[in-house]
């Protein structure tokens, strides 16, 4: 019976992997295979996902939506592989067993990872990781506000009544999923898992176009996923101290973000375990990931064949071919690559930073016609939502607004380069070095590379969200591209001589060891377990949905983990302050008229009516911060619902 309930979800995966493999089959030759696979099933996500909101402001999420998008999928993918079939096999290609190898090695790895991300047990979900503990709460929130409360254009669910500037693609993404059958857990991790593969595979064949071969990418994915800082130092006085088995099977302490006094050497780490960090926890940045390697990909091979800084030549043939211009298919590679950056702000809105500024200097390198069919594509169809997302709440506090200064990012008192060193080891040496000089890469491919060093540069000088550390989601990008550069270099050290093997494999260890040091806390036999809901959340956000309307609004806690809003896809008047405050909202006033409310009285009823709640909770989180005044609430409400921990009432009409 489950499998049946999960069919409709099923049907529109596999529809999605159709068109993928459709679009695949039909790309350019001068692409390469894998480079084709990764870039097809890439568009297709992104088109079902547009396609499937645009079809939900009519129809709403409904299982028959799903539907739709999955007969989508298999009849454009089915018509375009049948097209293909006379030279399928010319376009796809002989078959990369390394490339293969390497992409079903970090498929199952991080598939391993993503599947310890909540795990569902009879008493509760368990979450394995701190991060996804608490991230995928909020995002938990955004799909079943569209799966089951209709969130449609959506509303911030948890500031109820107020625009929804966050990126919310990718959890409508799973919302299609929920509403196609499968459970929420199960909805969160596989499209996770699916673009956090497809982002690395593209990694790995970005650097394969780059470098002539994959070594050097999947040193870049180890460094992508576990680079980090000189905090593994402190591992040999832990292990001195505690033996070296003991130190591993019970890290005593977090490498990546060493414990240690204000004036320690290793204070102030801010390069957080990647994957503990980026990969696992945040959804919208996997998403945008493989949005961006999919861009590259798609400029890349043109961007080779293109003279350096050949202007004159380039404004000639604009001016000539002005009144008769045609598409060749390198410049339809360029407009399909801008519109998939232009949807970034639907995904991920770093990602869209990054692709302006790294395709703004190839552009100015490697100029050709076919960069203004590129970015007025992106322009065209990226600028209607950053006006709706960008701006923050003109009444949050100065510290608070964005875009300002932020020289030296987190570097506080230290020197910025000791910064950097601690913080990311001999990354930046190695990449200095694989950058100026030919030892590891051709002319060409440093200038490729190049760029994603402004990135470093712009993410050090401005903050572009309330929270100075969310710079970091910029700084990923260009340590995930630089990480190419430095994985060639070592690459070449490790091939020279028997010396040059040493060294190289010591140097990359110092790289990983403080990710893979934090990484081995979340896993067995010393991993925690966090409960994400209980049994009992569970049981009464199924009740919620079916006993209260799709849109009604609750008033609860605060807490991160709540079972109405993440659960039950209910609109709450406020949640957690700390992703409001991330999100730029300025959530005091409603915070204060929160702890009014729950002293009851006639203060409380007109607040109510004034932001239109319908529902109000009265559950643990809410008894051990707000200290209702349960008997007001009692005598004056309506009891809806109780649990053995829980209380909802309906507020009275006004």
């Amino acid at each position: 019976m489950s499998l049946l309930l999960d069919l409709p979800g099923l049907a529109l995966v596999a529809g999605c992997l159709v068109l993928g493999l459709g679009l695949a089959a039909g790309g350019p030759p001068w692409l390469l295979a894998g480079e084709r696979l990764v870039i097809g099933i890439v568009v297709a996500v992104v088109a079902l996902t547009v396609v499937g909101y645009l079809l939900a402001l009519l129809i709403g999420v409904t299982v028959g939506l799903v539907l739709v998008l999955a007969a989508i999928g298999w009849l454009s993918g089915g018509v375009l592989i049948s097209r293909q079939l006379p030279r399928l096999r010319q376009n796809i290609g002989p078959a990369s067993w390394g490339v293969l190898a390497a992409v079903a090695l970090v498929a199952l790895a991080m598939g391993y990872l993503f599947t310890r991300a909540v795990e569902v047990t009879p008493d509760a979900w368990l979450a394995h990781y701190n991060n996804t503990w608490s991230d995928w709460a909020f995002h938990a929130s955004a799909a079943t506000g569209f799966a089951y409360g209709q969130n449609l254009p959506p509303q911030n669910p948890l500031f109820a009544g107020t625009p929804f500037r966050y990126p919310f693609a990718p959890d409508f993404a799973s919302a299609l999923l929920i509403a196609g059958g499968w459970g929420i857990p199960a909805a969160l991790i596989w499209p996770s898992w699916a673009m956090t593969v497809l982002a690395l595979s593209g990694l790995i064949l970005w650097a394969r176009r780059l470098t002539g071969g994959i070594a050097a990418g999947v040193i870049a994915v180890t460094l992508t996923l576990l680079g980090g800082g000189l905090g593994f130092l402190l591992f040999f006085g832990d292990a001195a101290r505690l033996g070296l088995t003991t130190a591993l099977t019970h890290i005593p302490q977090t490498y990546d973000r060493p414990q240690v006094g204000v004036h320690d050497p290793l204070a102030n780490i801010q390069w957080y375990n990647p994957i503990l960090s980026y990969y696992l926890p945040q959804r919208s940045f996997v998403f945008g990931a493989a949005i961006v390697m999919a861009v590259l990909l798609l400029l890349t091979p043109g961007l080779q064949l293109t003279p350096f800084f050949d202007w004159g030549p380039t404004l000639t043939t604009i001016r000539r071919s002005w009144r008769r211009w045609a598409l060749k298919s390198e410049a339809v590679a360029f407009i399909v690559a801008g519109a998939l950056a232009g949807l970034l702000p639907l995904f991920h809105i770093h990602s869209l930073v990054v692709i302006g500024l790294v395709a703004g200097c190839w552009a100015l390198l490697f100029p050709r016609p076919a960069w203004i069919g590129f970015f007025t594509v992106m322009l065209v169809v990226a600028v209607p939502r950053l006006l709706m997302a960008v701006p923050g709440d003109p009444g949050a506090p100065p510290e608070h607004q964005y875009p300002r200064w932020l020289i030296g990012w987190m570097s506080g008192t230290d020197f910025p380069p000791w910064f950097w060193i601690k913080n990311t080891g001999l990354f930046w040496p190695l990449l200095l070095l694989a950058l100026l000089s030919p030892l590891a890469l051709t002319r060409r491919a440093r200038l490729l590379i190049a760029p994603f060093s402004v990135v470093f540069v712009v993410a050090n000088l401005i903050k572009f969200q309330p929270w100075d550390w969310d710079n970091s989601k910029l700084l990923v990008f260009w340590y995930l591209a630089s990480a190419v550069a430095v994985g060639a270099l070592l690459l070449r050290i490790w091939r020279a001589t028997v010396v040059g093997v040493i060294g190289a494999s010591i140097v990359w260890l110092t790289l990983v060891a403080a990710g893979a040091l934090s990484l081995l806390q979340f896993l067995p036999p010393q991993g925690p377990a966090y409960v994400w809901f209980s049994a009992e959340d569970v049981q009464l956000a199924a009740q919620v949905r079916q006993a209260t309307p799709a849109k009604a609004i609750f008033v609860t806690g605060e807490q991160p983990n709540n079972p109405i809003a993440d659960l039950a896809g209910r609109s709450v008047l406020i949640s957690y302050p700390g992703w409001l405050w991330s999100q730029g909202v300025n959530y005091s006033r409603r915070e204060d008229d929160l702890r009014r409310i729950y002293r009851g009285g006639d203060v409380a009823l007109r607040l109510l009516h004034q932001y239109h709640a319908d529902y109000l909770m009265v559950g643990p989180n809410e008894m051990a911060t707000l200290s209702p005044n349960l008997d007001y609430f009692n005598s004056t409400f309506r009891l809806v619902m109780r649990t053995a921990n829980y209380q909802v009432f309906a507020v009275p009409s006004g």
